[in-house]
């Protein structure tokens, strides 16, 4: 990091109330997994920052569709020599959509909060010993030690700008600077936006948007094919696909993303305690199958827990190749010939169709799974995630650079590695991009050859629209469904 480093400097959209929004466009949008609430500082699962972060939220910066880091509230940075300070000019006459200011003042309460944060991985944010406001547009961030990924994860939820007069019921309400406004949310079913016309930047050219969600991964498709939607995002009905690309009413973009679908192991609790049942269970699944049977074959086969758009990517899908009989000699010096697991799925159409893979594969190594479907999110999220109650469990992890939270005991796969830990931390902290990578690397092959978890495949995000939709962007950061330059004249 070099002193005084501006990164991207300049105008991220207009100067408000442009014409864009002037039509009575709408778009209404098929979907998996619904927002148990709409509150992403207390409740986890990725569905609530999807619909709000940069739609209703704003940060001081976002990651575009390529995943780079790029001004949002604030118009641009420097980086003190040594990267522990970070002096950021913010936009001037920016304001909440209650009519509030966003201001410096702003900032500092939002960021001072985020400790107290009971979900998205507060502690991502750990570096930040204190945030000073200098002016009413500058505001500067004095870092512990070095970070490496603060200003990506400035980018995302974490990084989401609250008024200090609009966070009291967070799980039902939604006040942001965005450009669209929180209409109503029918919990489980839709999210309805609309936009802002008093917005500070590019008005949203669409006058609603509509996030409808499902359970079933043939009913958005066959909305769509209705007329019912104008698309489907994150389609998990991927043996569809070949018929909607034959049809010249639909686009069909399949695009990257950095889910990572993990079959975890719970690291704390016998018999996953020992490395070698681990070892023994990733030999005995066969992730080639999995990733045709789970999505067609569109995704990519992972050994490793790292997407292939970070930066520190390696393809480890051969370092454990499928070998049952590999699998029971670990079995049997591990003591555990004759095993019997509770194998916790979500509800999600992919998981579940997974399980039985995994179910069949593991029965051919002498492993019994008992296979429990757990409601998503709302079970889950509490006996899985929360309570950390469960063997084995499967879900595709969407947020970015997840890897981190093998750094973090106390998170769901109570996985501790006191020398991961460590590897982790000197990367976030290393003096050049060059070194942060090299530790990444590091750290990634500790992880894996610990056995972690297994690593299963990368989702892709297939999305499939009428012709008339433009500015949907197919490949997904992990962050937003984001609808900001999102249009559908009919």
């Amino acid at each position: 990091m070099l002193a005084a480093c501006s990164a991207g400097a300049g105008n991220s959209g207009g100067t408000g109330n442009n014409t864009g929004g002037s039509g009575q466009q709408t778009l209404t949008v098929g979907l998996g997994a619904a927002p148990a609430n709409l509150d992403f500082t207390q409740t986890a699962g990725a569905a609530i920052p999807q619909a709000l972060m940069y739609n209703v939220y704003e940060g001081l910066v976002k990651l575009d569709e390529h995943a780079d880091v790029k001004p949002l509230l604030a118009t641009s940075w420097k980086i003190s020599d040594g990267g522990t300070k970070y002096d950021f000019t913010l936009r001037s006459g920016v304001k909440f959509s209650n009519g509030d200011p966003f201001n410096a003042d702003v900032v500092k309460f939002s960021l001072d909060r985020v400790p107290d944060w009971k979900a998205n991985t507060p502690t991502y944010l750990s570096a930040i010993r204190s945030v000073s406001v200098v002016s009413p547009t500058e505001v500067m961030i004095n870092l512990k030690q070095p970070d490496n990924n603060l200003l990506f994860w400035l980018a995302g939820p974490l990084g989401a700008m609250f008024s200090p007069n609009a966070v009291d019921d967070l799980a039902t309400t939604a006040i942001g600077t965005g450009p669209y406004l929180l209409d109503r949310y029918n919990r489980g079913e839709s999210l309805i936006l609309k936009r802002n016309d008093n917005y500070w930047g590019t008005e949203a050219q669409l006058a609603t948007a509509t996030l409808r969600y499902y359970n079933d991964a043939n009913a958005p498709v066959n909305a769509l094919r209705s007329g019912d939607l104008d698309v489907v995002y994150q389609t998990q009905a991927a043996d569809q696909v070949k018929q909607f690309q034959a049809d010249d009413q639909y686009n069909v973009q399949i695009g990257a993303t950095t889910g990572i679908t993990v079959m975890s192991m719970n690291n704390a609790r016998p018999p996953f305690n020992d490395r070698r049942v681990r070892l023994a269970i990733i030999y005995g699944v066969d992730r080639d199958a999995i990733n045709t049977t789970a999505t067609n074959g569109y995704g990519k086969v992972l050994g490793g827990p790292v997407a292939p758009t970070d930066p520190w990517y390696v393809d480890l899908s051969k370092k454990y190749p499928y070998d049952p009989q590999k699998a029971k000699q670990l079995l049997a010096e591990a003591g555990k010939s004759k095993l019997t697991v509770d194998f916790t799925v979500p509800s999600l159409p992919y998981a579940q169709t997974i399980a039985q893979v995994v179910k069949s594969d593991l029965a051919k190594i002498g492993v019994t799974a008992n296979l429990q479907t757990q409601e998503f999110p709302a079970v889950w999220l509490d006996k899985t995630f929360t309570q950390h109650d469960y063997d084995l469990t499967v879900i595709n992890h969407v947020e970015a650079r997840n890897v981190f939270n093998y750094a973090d005991p106390s998170y769901y796969w109570s996985y501790r590695n006191k020398a991961v830990q460590k590897q982790l931390t000197d990367a976030v902290a290393a003096p050049s991009q060059q070194a942060f990578v090299a530790g990444m690397k590091t750290a990634v092959n500790g992880i894996v050859d610990d056995a972690a978890a297994d690593w299963l495949y990368n989702a892709p995000n297939i999305v499939i629209a009428k012709k008339s939709v433009a500015g949907v962007n197919a490949d997904d950061t992990g962050v937003s469904l984001d609808l900001t330059k999102a249009s559908n004249p009919k």
